[in-house]
């Protein structure tokens, strides 16, 4: 693909780093992480942040449709980390988003792997994919976050399980202002990632997510898993244990909490 068939960004600035250095801003994209995958190779490398005001093709895990109207906060960040890692790399990325959250007035929560949920409501999610380059292995995080989003103008079914910032907090919360807040925390996770053990970061992650100790039923490829949530590993995985005491780690799948 020719530069000149990239998709051009409306400003490029410099960010104090020490990773994260080079932030590309744009309007409106099919998807933050779609364009981040194509212009690797062509100037992006690790340490850009791609921000966009919405996304006409925004997607979540297995495929799913994110909706992204305006006024939402939309990121795709790329990484260099070992390919064996990006999924456990993903699934922490979900901790600098609640900390934002929190530090704006939501309470918000993680739901095993990547939902980001405040009275059991969507607010966020996470989407880490892998990608090659050449010989060179990225990972793309792409992060969103209905900050400013008016619900009212979400399909129906979406509003009943999903809610906003703007909905949940009186004052007005600028999305410079949330992404530079979030995006501390997105250095200090990713540097912790490369120099301390991920066992330390697993234990964090599991303070915020409130699946572990529900009962879940996980749909995963192979069928589906009942049982209740009884940890995280290492590696990522939902211990589930069942009636019996056994337990089954599952990798990836989607989780619905029983009634």
């Amino acid at each position: 693909m020719a530069d000149a068939d990239l998709p051009q960004p409306v400003s490029t600035q410099e960010t104090p780093g020490p990773i994260f250095r080079k932030l590309l801003r744009f309007d409106a994209v099919d998807s933050t992480n779609e364009v981040a995958k194509l212009l690797l190779g062509h100037g992006a490398d690790e340490g850009t942040v791609l921000v966009a005001k919405r996304q006409s093709a925004g997607k979540g895990r297995h495929g799913r449709a994110w909706a992204s109207p305006s006024g939402g906060l939309y990121v795709s960040l790329v990484v260099r980390p070992d390919p064996k890692h990006v999924a456990t790399l993903g699934l922490l990325a979900g901790m600098p988003v609640v900390k934002a959250l929190r530090h704006f007035g939501v309470f918000a929560n993680l739901k095993w792997p990547n939902d980001v949920v405040f009275m059991e409501k969507k607010i966020g999610g996470i989407l880490s994919e892998g990608v090659y380059r050449g010989d060179a292995f990225y990972g793309v995080i792409g992060v969103g976050v209905n900050t400013g989003v008016d619900l009212d103008r979400l399909p129906e079914d979406v509003r009943a399980r999903a809610t906003s910032v703007k909905r949940e907090v009186a004052e007005y919360v600028d999305n410079d202002d949330f992404l530079e807040y979030m995006m501390k925390h997105f250095e200090d996770i990713v540097s912790k990632f490369r120099t301390e053990t991920r066992d330390r970061l697993i234990k964090d992650y599991r303070g915020f997510c409130t699946t572990i100790g529900k009962d879940v039923v996980v749909s995963t490829a192979k069928g589906k898993v009942a049982g209740r949530a009884y940890d995280v590993t290492p590696l990522g995985a939902l211990v589930v244990m069942a009636p019996d005491g056994g337990k089954t780690e599952v990798l990836d799948g989607s989780v619905e909490y029983s009634r």
